[in-house]
């Protein structure tokens, strides 16, 4: 047994089989070398000769206890705290953030009165820090997604818009073919004998719009909802789709005409163009977005009164509703346009002249 003194009076005691190695006093946690012999005093190493604070040795204390060299170990809570604090940078989340402060703060407390025991204390303050940093960012993460998410919606409208501008295009060019190969266009429903309406004129363009087999499995003497005809409402083109909706029931469109008084469509006659549209072309609105959906093959559509107010258009999207025009172009109307204005570009030889809302 090695028993040695440190300098500031603290009476030590180790194996033989640890002469020569390092440890701490418990009580200055100074470094010292135990001797190779008994009843050696210790000295520090690499610090020359002991300093004035020496004391003399304190009697009452257990001089016999074996205490050995000091083991040391990393504070379970510093390493904890560690890795809170780098989760809490990629969460930046406050729930992983204040423990690795908590954590950190708790492990430097118990470091320090370790006497050496404990190391850790730069992973203490790598989880402090690294857990403050997350709540600065936290509130910059909030304001950066609060300025993304509009700018996102804001794409995505004007994605859909394109999108719509497309199909009603289509949808123009299908009609303008329907004209030059029937000399009218078709009609807003495509009637029996007897005036009743059967099917819509979604149905009657499709061979014009590059979907002829689709238009070859209607028959065109039985209604939309018929044995038949009710099993392709199904098989919507997507051209007669809405874009990003999640509203309308499956095979429902926006697009419609509007029909009667004077409008661009009648139910079960075609319109001459251009010779039926005195207004002109570019001034008389073919097919619309409107503000409610129906089945895509039924004859339902968008009933023109003078003396009311027009049917509801558009308000899928913000800024209005889209248009397709009789001359084959595409135009978005303000949702604040005025009804006489859109009275106006619905009747297709009334004579009248569109608003400067138009």
């Amino acid at each position: 047994m090695i028993r040695f003194t440190c300098p500031c009076g603290k009476s030590l005691s180790a194996r033989d089989e640890y002469g020569g190695k390092t440890t701490r006093c418990p009580d200055c946690e100074r470094e010292l070398t135990i001797p190779g012999g008994e009843g050696v005093q210790a000295g520090p190493v690499s610090r020359g000769a002991a300093d004035d604070s020496i004391r003399p040795s304190r009697p009452g204390r257990d001089d016999a206890l074996d205490e050995g060299p000091i083991a040391s170990k990393t504070s379970g809570m510093a390493i904890t705290s560690t890795i809170l604090g780098v989760l809490s940078l990629f969460l930046c989340s406050v729930f992983t953030g204040l423990p690795a402060i908590i954590l950190g703060g708790i492990g430097l407390g118990a470091i320090g009165r370790s006497r050496g025991r404990l190391k850790g204390k730069g992973l203490a303050i790598t989880g402090i820090v690294t857990g403050g940093v997350s709540f600065l960012l936290l509130p910059v993460l909030a304001i950066a997604i609060g300025l993304l998410i509009p700018a996102v919606s804001t794409v995505r409208e004007a994605a859909a818009r394109i999108s719509i501008g497309n199909n009603l295009k289509q949808i123009t060019v299908a009609m303008h073919s329907y004209n030059s190969a029937n000399g009218t266009l078709p009609p807003a429903a495509i009637c029996d004998q007897n005036g009743k309406h059967l099917l819509s004129w979604r149905v009657a363009i499709l061979p014009y719009i590059e979907a002829g087999a689709l238009y070859n499995q209607f028959k065109l003497d039985e209604p939309w909802d018929g044995p038949n005809n009710s099993k392709l409402i199904a098989r919507m083109p997507m051209f007669y789709a809405l874009p990003s909706d999640k509203t309308a029931p499956p095979g429902s469109t926006y697009y419609r005409v509007f029909v009667g008084n004077g409008a661009a469509f009648d139910w079960c006659k075609g319109a001459k163009m251009p010779d039926d549209f005195k207004d002109g072309t570019a001034n008389t609105i073919l097919v619309a977005e409107a503000a409610t959906a129906v089945p895509w093959t039924k004859p339902d559509e968008l009933e023109f009164d003078p003396n009311q107010p027009p049917p509801p258009l558009g308000g899928h999207f913000s800024g209005g509703a889209s248009v397709g025009l009789a001359d084959g172009s595409v135009r978005q109307i303000s949702k604040t346009v005025s009804p006489q204005t859109l009275k106006a570009a619905i009747t297709r030889s009334g004579g009248d002249v569109l608003g400067p809302d138009w």
